[in-house]
Order: C-alpha cells, then sequence, then structure tokens
C-alpha cells in the first residue's frame, strides 16, 4: 500500500512562492503541462481556472482552486532551464497561478487501498518551497463529493468539467434543510434546475423506498414520502411533473383546457395583519373594527343589535367621562365640579329613557339601567347647595365623594357585562381559520361602527367596507377568494390538498399556478399561501415532537421578497408577503420547512432572505449589481472563484455553500423536453419564416378575458 505522497509523486507541477490566509502563488515547471495532463489517469485540461490542485501536508494535503493564471517575465533566471551558470542571465518568461485554498484532503486504508475524503477548513496552510501536485482521478471525486464518498441518500445535480467529469452529488438535508438559493439570469437553466433538483430528488428517493422497504399492504414502494410545493407566478411548472401526479392549482382550470383543481384561497383563512394589509385600514379606527368584526364572524356570535349598540355607546361614554373626571380630580376642583354635575343630570336622564325604550325587552337589563340612572341622580341631589341666581332651576355644587363616582362606574360596567361590552368576545380571535360568510364582514363593520361611542365615525369606515365589497364582485378574484366549495371544504381537507395528505398518498408535488390571479390581490395570496404552510408544519410539530419536512419552492422571488418591500414606504399587502418569507427563512428549518428561491435579479432580493440562504446554485449573472451582491455572500477567499459568472454557458452553474463541499463548477444533468418548465425562447425567426405556425382568433381570446363566451378553449401550442 502506498501512502498519500507517494500517489502524488510524479504529478507534481509547480511551486509555492507566496502563501497568504487567502491566496496562493505558485510558479509552475516548465515542463508542467501546457494544455492537457496525461499523468492523471485519465486527461484532464491543465492549468484551467477554476481546476483543482493538492498541495501536500503532515496531514494530508491541502486543497485549493484555480482562480487565475498568467505568464510573467521574471528576473530570476531558471537554472533547470538553463543549466550553464557561466552564460549570461537572460529574462525569461514564466506561468504563474494564483490558488484559493478550500479544504484538507485526507486519507484512510481500506482493505488495503487508499481512499479519500475532503473536509472543510485548511488545517495546515502550506509554506514557501512546498511543491504543488496534479490530483489523479480518486481524489477529484473525493473532493467533488466531500466528507462522504456515499452516494446513497445523495442525490445526483450533474457532473464537474473541471474535475474529469466527476459526478456531482449532494445531500438533500443540506441543500433543502437550510434553504437554498438559484440565481441567474432569463435563459440561463435556472427553472431547469429547479425541475431538475426536485425531479432528480424524488427518483432518488423512490429508488431507495422500493430498495429498502418490504412488500405489503401497507407499503407504498417507489413514492416518497415528500412535500413539494411551487408557487409559480409565470405558469411554467403545469407540464413539468405531470408524471409525478402533480396537484396542479390555477385560476379557470375548466376554461383553459389544461385541467387542474380551481385554486382556491378562502378568504376565512386570511388572519388579521392580511386583511388590514389588503384593506388599508388604518390603525386607529378601522383595524380595530374590522378585527372586531372578525373575531364576531369566526365565533358566530351575530351582528350587534340595534338597542344593545345604543346602550354600549352610552356605557362607553359616561364611562371615559366619569373616569377622565376623577383622574384630573374635576370632582373636587372649584369651576369644573360643575362640569361632573351635567355629566351626572345627563346619565340620569339617557339612562331613564334607555330603561323606558321599548326596544328594552330585558327586564334584568332594564332594572340595571334604572339603577344608573337614580344612583347618578342621588349623586347629583345631594350635592347640590345653594341656587344660581343666572340659572333658574340649578343649583352650585358642593364637592363629590370619589367613592359615589366609582360606584356609578361600577354600575356602568354591570351593565356592560349585560350587553357584552367585556373586551373578550369569544375563545376566537382575528386570526383562527374558521369558516365565516365573507358577504356579512361589511355590513358587521358598519354595525360595529354604529356601536362605537365619542363621535360618528361612519365616514371612517366607509372606504373600508367599500374596499370589502369589492371582494365580493364576480370574476377571477371572487373565484380565488371565494372558491364554490369554500363551505363545505374543512381546514384539514386544505391543508392535505396544499401542503400534502398522509404518507404523500395524493402525490408529492403541489404547483400552485400564480398567473392569472388578479394583480391587486397577487401578495396576499401568496402571503397566505406561505403562513398557512408554515404554521402547518409549525403545528405538526407542536402536535408530533416531530418534523414535517416540506420544502416551499418560490419562482421569481425578487417579486415577493423584494428588498424595498420590507419598508414602511412599501404597500401594506407587499409588505406583509415580504414579511412571511422573512419569517420562514428565519425560522422554517426548525420546523422542517425549506425554502427554495429562484430568481433572476438577486440584487433586487430581500437581503434578509438571502444571508438565510447557506447553499446557491449560481447559473450566469451578467449584471454589475447582481454579482457584487453575489460575491458579497462568499467568505472574501471565494470571491475570485465567481469571475467567471458572467461567462457561464447554459446549464453550467457553481455550486457553493452548505452542501457543497467546495466550490464546485457542474454542468447540470440533462432533463429531457417533456420535463422541462414551459420557458423556451420565442422562435421570432420561426415565425417569421413560416416554419411554425400561429394562427390567431383575437375573438376567442377576447371573449374568455370579458367572460363571454361559451367555453371555447384555446390550447397552448407546445412546437
Amino acid at each position: 500500500m502506498t501512502s498519500l505522497v507517494q500517489t502524488l509523486d510524479g504529478r507534481i507541477v509547480g511551486t509555492v512562492e507566496e502563501v497568504s490566509a487567502d491566496r496562493i502563488r505558485v510558479v509552475l515547471d516548465p515542463e508542467a503541462p501546457r494544455a492537457t495532463a496525461l499523468n492523471t489517469g485519465t486527461p484532464a485540461g491543465f492549468p484551467r481556472v477554476n481546476g483543482y490542485v493538492l498541495i501536500p501536508n503532515e496531514c494530508g494535503a491541502t486543497v485549493c482552486v484555480i482562480s487565475s493564471v498568467q505568464i510573467e517575465r521574471r528576473r530570476i533566471p531558471d537554472r533547470r532551464r538553463n543549466r550553464d551558470a557561466g552564460l549570461m542571465d537572460l529574462p525569461s518568461l514564466s506561468r504563474v497561478m494564483e490558488l484559493t485554498p478550500l479544504g484538507t484532503l485526507r486519507a484512510r486504508a481500506i482493505a488495503g487501498t487508499l481512499a479519500f475524503k475532503v473536509q472543510r477548513g485548511v488545517d495546515i496552510f502550506p509554506s514557501v518551497g512546498d511543491t504543488v501536485h496534479l490530483p489523479g482521478r480518486g481524489q477529484l471525486r473525493a473532493i467533488v463529493q466531500g466528507e462522504d464518498e456515499r452516494t446513497a441518500g445523495r442525490v445526483l445535480l450533474g457532473h464537474c468539467p473541471t474535475a474529469g467529469q466527476a459526478p456531482v452529488y449532494v445531500d438533500p438535508d443540506k441543500l433543502f434543510g437550510r434553504h437554498l438559493a438559484v440565481l441567474g439570469n432569463t435563459g440561463a437553466g435556472k427553472s431547469c434546475s429547479v425541475a431538475g433538483l426536485i425531479r432528480w430528488s424524488l427518483d432518488a428517493a423512490g429508488m431507495a423506498r422500493m430498495q429498502g422497504e418490504p412488500a405489503g399492504p401497507e407499503t407504498r414502494s417507489g413514492v416518497p414520502n415528500a412535500r413539494f410545493i411551487i408557487l409559480d407566478p409565470n405558469g411554467e411548472y403545469a407540464r413539468a411533473f405531470r408524471d409525478q401526479g402533480v396537484r396542479l392549482f390555477r385560476v379557470e382550470p375548466q376554461r383553459d383546457g389544461q385541467g387542474g383543481k380551481q385554486l382556491g384561497v378562502p378568504a376565512w383563512l386570511w388572519n388579521g395583519a392580511e386583511w388590514a394589509a389588503f384593506t388599508g385600514a388604518s390603525p386607529g379606527v378601522q383595524r380595530p373594527l374590522l378585527f372586531d368584526a372578525l373575531r364576531r364572524l369566526r365565533s358566530n356570535l351575530g351582528p350587534p343589535d340595534e338597542f344593545k349598540t345604543k346602550v354600549r355607546g352610552r356605557l362607553k361614554r359616561y364611562g371615559s367621562r366619569l373616569s377622565v373626571a376623577i383622574q384630573a380630580k374635576d370632582h373636587m376642583t372649584w369651576g369644573r365640579r360643575e362640569g361632573v354635575a351635567n355629566v351626572l343630570l345627563n346619565l340620569s336622564k339617557d339612562f331613564h329613557d334607555l330603561a323606558e325604550d321599548p326596544s328594552c325587552t330585558d327586564a334584568n337589563l332594564r332594572g340595571i339601567l334604572e339603577s344608573v340612572a337614580r344612583e347618578a341622580a342621588r349623586i347629583e341631589d345631594a350635592a347640590r347647595s345653594k341656587a344660581r341666581p343666572d340659572k333658574p332651576g340649578s343649583h352650585y355644587h358642593d364637592d363629590f365623594a370619589e367613592s359615589d363616582l366609582e360606584e356609578v362606574i361600577e354600575l356602568l360596567n354591570e351593565a356592560g357585562e349585560a350587553v357584552s361590552l367585556e373586551e373578550g368576545l369569544g375563545p376566537l380571535d382575528e386570526d383562527t381559520p374558521r369558516w365565516f360568510p365573507l358577504k356579512e364582514l361589511p355590513d358587521f363593520v358598519d354595525a360595529l361602527a354604529a356601536d362605537s361611542s365619542g363621535r360618528d365615525i361612519a365616514q371612517w369606515v366607509d372606504t373600508l367596507t367599500l374596499r370589502i365589497r369589492g371582494l365580493l364582485a364576480q370574476g377571477r378574484l371572487a373565484s380565488v377568494l371565494q372558491p364554490t366549495d369554500s363551505d363545505t371544504l374543512p381546514l384539514e381537507d386544505w391543508l392535505a390538498d396544499h401542503v400534502g395528505a398522509d404518507q404523500a398518498a395524493n402525490g408529492p408535488i403541489a404547483v400552485i399556478d400564480l398567473s392569472l390571479v388578479p394583480s391587486e390581490v397577487t401578495h396576499i395570496v401568496v402571503s397566505v399561501l406561505a403562513r398557512m404552510i408554515f404554521e402547518a408544519v409549525q403545528r405538526y410539530r407542536r402536535e408530533t415532537g416531530q418534523e414535517l419536512p416540506t420544502t416551499l419552492v418560490l419562482e421569481e422571488a425578487h417579486t415577493f421578497v423584494h428588498r424595498d418591500l420590507s419598508g414602511e414606504s412599501a404597500h401594506p399587502a407587499a409588505r406583509e408577503c415580504a414579511r412571511v418569507f422573512e419569517r420562514i427563512a428565519r425560522e422554517g428549518r426548525k420546523f422542517g420547512l425549506g425554502l427554495v428561491l429562484a430568481s433572476q435579479r438577486p440584487s433586487e432580493v430581500s437581503p434578509t432572505v438571502l444571508s438565510q440562504c447557506n447553499t446557491f446554485l449560481l447559473h450566469r449573472l451578467v449584471n454589475d449589481r447582481d454579482q457584487d451582491l453575489v460575491r458579497r455572500l462568499v467568505p472574501d477567499g471565494l470571491r475570485s472563484l465567481l469571475r467567471e459568472l458572467p461567462s457561464l454557458p447554459t446549464k453550467r452553474a457553481m455550486l457553493l455553500g452548505w452542501a457543497a463541499p467546495a466550490p464546485t463548477l457542474v454542468e447540470v444533468q440533462e432533463i429531457p423536453e417533456a420535463h422541462r418548465p414551459h420557458s423556451p425562447d420565442p422562435a421570432f425567426w420561426g415565425v417569421w419564416t413560416g416554419d411554425k405556425e400561429r394562427r390567431i382568433d383575437w375573438a376567442v381570446v377576447a371573449r374568455r378575458w370579458q367572460r363571454t363566451d361559451t367555453g371555447d378553449v384555446v390550447k397552448p401550442d407546445d412546437s
């Protein structure tokens, strides 16, 4: 058996000239390969940017990636080239490489042969004069595969063109468990990579399940118990998973001929913050009324009674005025105690009138109202002193006893209990996802506005109820927020449809097509979906003590988690959407919810979300701002490796982060045409020249757009 140093013997290509913490400078030997290395077991390109070399040390070897190659005119002669020392030294040209250290290659004996693995981090940095070696095929595979060379439980992503086409496997626990960002310009293969990762993960899990499960009636061999939910704003993924039993949700599926279920995000699923964000309810007046109405509807308490509404208003007014008077000591201050007397006189008259009102059918309530009126009159009468000459029939008043006023307030509280004026209006709050009739919500808000005291606030709620009534209008918006089965659809069925049934009995993938969702509710719909998925897995762990591995895929992430949407100047609905995903990015891992972000503009994505992604699959990025943002996400020593991003061809990407043992250039697997997301480049020339036919019938499009058609279906041309 040979040692690691012996296996590297004969592959020396240069000498270390300079060492720093993030960069190593190497002078190549004159005999080093200039284009192709033939002594590594298989032909390999050398020297190439993003290729790998090894620098042996006492712990094994330091793994480095080539970041640049150049030629320098050197003053020191090369004695191996010019062996006659008596000759005049002339300037010579030398090849120089700059390396970035990545990790440490270790070797161990298994059955009489050496096995290799790479660990993150550099234990021992090389020194000046150390030799630099080319890795062999086995060592290249170890560099690409990392600390664990096994392939079981791992997913094949592609092959590394700079490591002898070594296969690149990723650990799904690391890839999806700590969030993944797939970034790249349009047309660079970003969507195909996302679809491929999902498909290849499910295929690998299915094969492992078939090999590991015994046959039996309870076994569902080949069907992984996985959950992928894809939020698809462009309708690209509908056809990509047809053979995987995909659950497809879309607007008006019966009208476009492509199947699927009706997309439904019922309004009763919305929490209070989402209702407030969509309606723009102001925090001062509108939001408390809206939340109160939601609590009543969810608790099935019914609308406020007209007579009780009048009672509540007067209870609030007089209770507040007496409490303020006591705190300000008006009842014992000359001049201001006359105002307290007027409050008591008015209170007595108003509550006497309420007790005599024919609408007061509750004898107990009538008795309480009469007692309030009598007590207020008694206290006012007891404090009278001399008559006022300026106002016949009126009197001046002495100080009022604080205990007397507190007794009146106590009677007011007793009356409040009789008409359900307590703060807690029921066991449900405004966030509980329980069905309620949406059409009654604006009427509840109006009734509660009339119930409020102090001033007429109807003018403050008109705009609120107008926006709510807009939800009830017919059209695509109503079909999403009030699906026809929402009256009978239990919450558990909605969760099974969208998150997945037990043992993935209804399939491992759900695609939610958002392409026809009205723009005014797109952010709220996405916010509700993401929040419900997050809270579902959160509550699952609370109930069972175990995580439910679930992956949420967000295409066009810059649209929903834009860096500007978290600020207070953003639209409330968009801000709520961004905050939901920021919470998922921060907390989702603890509950088994992984996040996959796909975006062509990473510089516009929320820094909070991107900073929580531990793995990056970077396709071609041309924009300077996007490149700068990506460079800031990686350690300083690795930034030079990203210089290749603008020139990456389609299908190639840079894999780096937690799921990659070392930054790796990957040629992503080919995905069949039938399984690709539907996002092809437009065939301008083919249409111009007539090779691809495009017939137009705007009448059909217009009828469907205006909802005046009788069921015409326009089938897409997949050619």
